[in-house]
């Protein structure tokens, strides 16, 4: 039975393109994470050693449980087929943490949307926005989860970008999440007056932080040209 350790590095993300398709691999992944599950069985869609890290990577770039665990995890060809069948995550957290942790994050998440309430869904989105920007800083240690980001107000693009996402999806206004052609940067889109518009908040931290007034919203609604 092969064996295969991979580390999916957050710095240099290998997946190119739009997420939260319905791809059964990354859905299967996810409910198991969520489950808590000790051994994830991918039997129905074996993977390459090429597509176990292209689909692992994605996930933690954009699903929110994947804070719940380690990049590091082992898999495992058990028929011996030349194709990855299981996946045996580690878990940061015990199985009631990891809940405890996901709870505390949905509070943080509605503490932001509670302050944009009764706002058009263009000014939710300019408040969102300007909130992370202004509040919160870069993790130059690359702590990619929401637990880091919400208790210590500093994450990295991917846990900006997830965090921005799961608050644009409760307010009902579509977003996306896109990693970059040269794979090193996530942000976010979305769709307000009839057409697609970048936000990243992480460039959006940056000029923040140089305090030349409004430099911020050069990262706001940008397009794609």
């Amino acid at each position: 039975m092969r064996k295969i350790i991979i580390t999916c590095l957050m710095a240099a993300m290998i997946f190119v393109g739009n997420v939260y398709a319905a791809d059964t691999p990354l859905i299967k992944i996810d409910e198991a994470v969520s489950n808590h599950e000790e051994y994830i069985d991918l039997s129905n869609n074996q993977l390459t050693s090429e597509e176990l890290v292209k689909t692992m990577t994605e996930y933690f770039g954009t699903y929110p449980n994947a804070g719940l665990i380690n990049c590091g995890f082992q898999a495992y060809d058990e028929d011996e087929n030349g194709l990855y069948d299981v996946i045996v995550p580690e878990y940061r957290y015990s199985e009631q943490m990891s809940r405890i942790i996901n709870r505390q994050n949905d509070r943080a998440e509605d503490k932001i949307i509670s302050k944009a309430a009764g706002l058009a869904p263009e000014e939710q989105v300019k408040y969102v926005y300007a909130y992370f920007c202004t509040h919160y800083a870069y993790d130059n240690e690359l702590n990619y989860d929401l637990n880091h980001l919400y208790t210590e107000n500093s994450g990295t693009c991917a846990s900006f970008s997830i965090a921005f996402k799961n608050i644009m999806d409760k307010l009902d206004i579509p977003c996306k999440i896109i990693i970059s052609d040269d794979m090193t940067h996530e942000w976010n889109q979305v769709f307000i007056n009839n057409e697609w518009r970048n936000i990243d908040i992480t460039e959006g931290i940056r000029l923040y932080g140089t305090g030349y007034a409004g430099a911020v919203w050069r990262a706001y609604l940008t397009t794609n040209n």
